[in-house]
């Protein structure tokens, strides 16, 4: 990880804009969380977990799981001065989140007490899937100045291409 601890121009994104972007991820993660849920209560593998209990249940756990995860990467934001620092120890944290919040959720929303462990295994994997293919939180992203490099660089493309002859 680069180190920008002399980097005096920094302003960390806003707490909010963070949130709102791990909300949107976690859009997709509710989907998928709910329809494993109820189809594994379909199935019969668990107690019957009915649409609405899954759906209550899957976004109780997605907006649990995801206010957490932004309060987690804001304290490595601050820390390593970067908008998007990747590294393994937020990696780490990032990936055991959603199992103690996702298994308490499950305890309180679930049809039984298999609710709670079925509740934080659909979870985990979900989210599990989501970091290594979506996320990739160990991977440090582009800076505000990279991202503003790459703009300029895309607008003055797009003149070229599109300049009337």
């Amino acid at each position: 990880m680069a180190d920008n601890s002399d980097v005096s121009d920094f302003i960390p994104p806003a707490f909010s804009f963070a949130l709102t972007g791990h909300l949107a991820t976690g859009a997709v993660k509710v989907v998928a969380i709910a329809l494993l849920l109820w189809g594994l209560g379909l199935t019969g593998w668990t107690a019957s977990f009915p649409a609405g209990t899954a759906i209550i249940t899957a976004v109780v756990v997605m907006v649990a799981v995801e206010l957490a995860t932004t309060g987690v990467e804001r304290i490595f934001v601050l820390r390593h001065r970067h908008p998007d620092p990747g590294s393994v120890p937020m990696t780490a944290i990032v990936a055991v989140l959603p199992l103690p919040i996702s298994f308490l959720i499950g305890l309180l929303f679930g049809p039984a007490s298999s609710g709670a462990l079925i509740t934080m295994a659909v979870t985990t994997v979900v989210y599990w899937a989501a970091l290594v293919v979506l996320e990739r939180p160990w991977v440090e992203g582009d800076t505000q100045a990279d991202i503003r490099k790459k703009y300029e660089q895309t607008k003055a493309m797009t003149g070229e291409q599109f300049r009337s002859e």
